[in-house]
């Protein structure tokens, strides 16, 4: 194995990371660095004969002329895109007037808009912005996401601003006490964004966090975006637009999943899965088969060159061939991170083969790494990148080796799948774990099960794609058969997503990351004797490591999600991009405020924390991150009230009628200002409504606020969450600043809040003047991770940083559980 170029790939990719994530002033400086410490140690180790080789200094220059290259890159981008004004502009609030050409498949976002429309989002280049200052349009080369309402009825964003880590974590800190006392995508159907095509219109910005490629998110002010006129380039893409679509079009008579799933393992189209298909194929370690990469790209280019062979043409033509239908097909399936590996390292491959040096895949890789690194340094930080390179390496590097010593007591047909499959798993699994949090178990079996069946269906599936537009009478019936291969995958990630444990917990904090480093030692000496060989000392070493894997990991996190929740009295729930409080009443039943947008992540937080009785169900206001979520908590459990306030022509209950079967016996009301409703058959709970209009314009300022004050008589006196002074929990809705202000003028702030629901997901338009009148102990945000909204903003964060609040975010903590006991208020995560 030619390793001689793992070490620059590897000090290249290290500087990449630093790179992108530092000032541009600070990536040159490195650059400069990165060469003068090369020229230095070279020089050295020439001067001092100290090293045995005359090959070392080399390497030493090669590492640092690289690693250099690449933060140089990296640092004279960011440099022109603050020359040019546009960080600038991304910074400030006043809005753009650009021309953007969208890049890559537009998607379905999974949190809706706040008026409940469905939004999308696509990743798109600037060509030409008007900055301030400038009367004239300038060029740009920046990334940017379009965000948009597929109605292509948008309205401004309010900008994202950035936050840092909140105080107060969430395991097992005590809170506010005094001294002494320690916190899918469906089908995206007819969009308003296109693949290919420039789009030009007033926009609002906002900054993206750093080590991101995409320098802002992008928002249309006032008007959509108007599509502009078609030009070569434009043209040429819809070429292969048109392709993608009858593909998915002629894919649809195909039997069980294989509607779904033909666009995605052809083409890596996953936008007509449903979240449940999407969810099951993660589950089971098969949602790679849906993003095209190297074994797509293998499959066509051995396709292409057996028909070469077939023809009986020259030898020499097998590579231009190969590497133009390889070039085509990464147009076809849209040139993503993984795809431009595959391709970029399958070009490499084609020509080391023709001259004969078709045994050095490792090196190709690392050369093909390079390559990428220096021409885009983001590279690094590609999720699909970093876990394409490592199924490689684990392919190339453990593949041969354990396929050979499974040949001893097994087929060849079993033997090179199962080999296949556990040398990608090996070597992508430290990479999946900081991405997913968790392992996939049944992920090696799954494999190998799918694997016979997939080049039954990306060859003849290419070929039919190429075929749709021209000759679709022919596409059909191939497609329908790869339709049986397809079917059979979507079957093997549904039964592997249902068996007992397919998805482990990967444990958290200073556990987790101990774990980590214990599998990657494992992962090391595996391979290590692999290629070599065996010895004792290594087989007990493994031995000792993969049972303090298992031992860790599958008990114990099958056992985390009910830890700690013996006593707990509130939950913060992590349902994404939206809001979900529950208040306990009883040993399994609990006051729920609001329910987020979907209904399997509702459903899954009263799993965890135990609750199958809602007592009362309190739906805050019309948008649907706050009740889109009720099918799953109305599913199979009891309900004995629904409270609700929002604007006057909302009727919430055909609305929830609409969405869940709620039981006709279950009353639904509007409850008044003032009105109190008391829980007394466990912890004595008394719920009082401290706003709930209808008259606004804004369906935000409709809100129902309720003042939970909660009781447990087991406590002694004077302690939080006793009779004497109880626990108080004020739920904010999303009511914005004026009306919440006029609120505050006209009624007196409930006193002694200790837990305050923060409005509107910690957005600006919030306002402050809650915060500083209740001055809460802790503060509670529901917010999807990384949301294109911008929340929470960094106003809210500061200024209860400023109050001495304790901050738990959904997005950060995940479901936090709040326990009062003797020692006082409590907070701990729930994985």
């Amino acid at each position: 194995m030619d390793l001689r170029l793992l070490p620059a790939a590897l000090s290249s990719w290290a500087a990449a990371l630093a790179a992108v994530h530092l000032p541009w002033q600070h990536a040159l400086h490195l650059g400069w660095t990165l060469l003068g410490v090369g020229a230095l140690a070279t020089l050295g180790a020439w001067l001092l004969h100290r090293l045995s080789t005359a090959a070392a200094p080399l390497h030493i220059l090669l590492c640092c002329v690289l690693a250099g290259a690449v933060a140089f890159q990296a640092g004279t981008e960011a440099r022109e895109h603050h020359s040019s004004g546009w960080v600038s502009a991304v910074e400030s609030d006043v809005p753009v007037m650009v021309t953007l050409r969208v890049s890559a498949q537009p998607e379905v976002l999974s949190t809706p808009g706040f008026d409940g429309q469905t939004r999308i989002a696509a990743a798109a280049t600037v060509e030409t912005a008007v900055l301030s200052g400038e009367d004239r349009p300038r060029p740009l080369d920046a990334f940017v996401v379009i965000i948009q309402d597929s109605a292509a009825e948008p309205t401004g964003q309010p900008s994202a601003e950035p936050t840092g880590q909140p105080p107060g974590g969430p395991a097992g800190e005590h809170i506010g006490q005094p001294e002494g006392h320690p916190s899918a995508a469906s089908s995206v159907g007819t969009l308003s964004l296109v693949t290919g095509h420039r789009y030009q219109g007033l926009v609002k910005l906002s900054p993206t966090g750093p080590g991101q490629r995409e320098t802002a998110l992008v928002f249309p002010f006032g008007e959509p975006l108007q599509q502009l006129p078609a030009d070569p380039r434009t043209e040429f893409t819809e070429v292969f637009n048109g392709l993608r679509s009858a593909t998915a079009a002629a894919s649809a008579p195909a039997v069980g999943d294989a509607p779904a799933l033909l666009p995605g393992l052809i083409l890596g189209d996953r936008t007509h899965q449903d979240e449940e298909l999407s969810e099951a194929m993660r589950a089971a370690g098969l949602s790679h088969l849906t993003a095209v990469s190297g074994a797509n790209c293998a499959l066509v280019m051995g396709a292409l060159i057996g028909l070469v062979r077939l023809s009986r043409a020259p030898r020499w033509t097998s590579v231009p061939v190969s590497l133009i239908g390889l070039l085509l097909f990464v147009l076809l399936v849209h040139p993503e991170p993984s795809v431009i590996r595959a391709g970029v390292m399958g070009s490499i491959a084609a020509v080391s083969l023709f001259a004969g040096r078709g045994r050095s895949a490792f090196a190709l890789l690392c050369l093909c790494v390079l390559g990428l690194l220096v021409f885009d340094p983001f590279y690094a930080m590609e999720p699909a990148f970093q876990l394409s390179a490592a199924a490689t390496a684990g392919i190339v590097v453990l593949g041969t080796r354990i396929r050979e010593r499974l040949e001893g007591f097994l087929p060849m047909v079993l033997a090179a799948p199962l080999a296949l499959a556990f040398s990608a798993q090996l070597f992508v699994t430290p990479v999946l774990l900081p991405l997913s949090a968790s392992m996939s178990t049944y992920a090696i079996p799954a494999n190998v099960l799918a694997a016979p069946f997939v080049p039954f269906i990306t060859v003849p599936g290419t070929f039919a794609a190429v075929i749709s537009t021209t000759l679709p009478w022919l596409a059909l019936p191939i497609l329908w058969c790869c339709g049986w291969a397809a079917a059979c995958l979507g079957l093997i990630g549904r039964v592997a997503s249902g068996l007992p444990q397919a998805t482990a917990p990967w444990p958290e904090g200073w556990l987790g990351w101990a774990l980590v480093v214990l599998y990657v030692f494992a992962a090391v000496v595996l391979a290590w004797g692999l290629v070599e060989r065996f010895r004792l000392w290594q087989v007990l070493l493994l031995g000792g490591m993969a049972g303090a894997v298992l031992a860790l990991v599958l008990p114990v996190t099958a056992l985390t999600p009910t830890q700690g929740l013996d006593q707990w009295q509130v939950a913060l729930c992590d349902v994404g991009q939206g809001d979900m409080l529950v208040v306990r009443t009883q040993e399994a039943a609990g006051v729920i405020v609001d329910t987020g947008e979907d209904p399997l992540l509702a459903d899954r937080c009263l799993e965890t924390l135990g609750v199958d009785t809602i007592e009362a169900l309190l739906l805050t206001h019309e948008h649907r991150d706050h009740y889109g979520g009720t099918p799953g908590v109305l599913q199979d459990r009891e309900a004995g009230l629904v409270l609700h306030a929002g604007s006057a022509d909302w009727d919430v209950g055909t609305e929830v009628e609409s969405v869940a079967e709620l039981p006709v016996d279950v009353p639904v009301h509007r409850p008044e200002a003032g009105e109190t409703f008391e829980f007394l058959g466990g912890v004595q709970v008394r719920l009082t409504v401290w706003a709930a209009e209808a008259h606004h314009a804004e369906a935000n300022d409709n809100s129902l606020v309720a003042l939970f004050e909660i009781a447990d008589s087991r406590l002694e006196q004077g302690v939080i969450g006793s009779a004497e002074q109880p626990l108080r929990l004020l739920a904010m809705g999303d009511m914005e600043q004026e009306v919440a202000a006029s609120l505050l003028r006209r009624v007196e702030p409930p006193e002694g809040v200790h837990l305050l629901k923060v409005s509107h997901h910690g957005a600006s338009n919030g306002g402050t003047q809650v915060l500083e009148a209740t001055q809460p102990a802790a503060a509670l945000i529901g917010v999807g991770e990384e949301n294109s909204y911008g929340h929470p903003s960094a106003e809210i964060i500061g200024t209860l940083e400023e109050l001495g609040a304790a901050v738990y975010r959904t997005d950060l903590h995940g479901t936090v559980v709040f326990t009062v006991d003797a020692d006082g208020l409590e907070a701990d995560a729930v994985p």
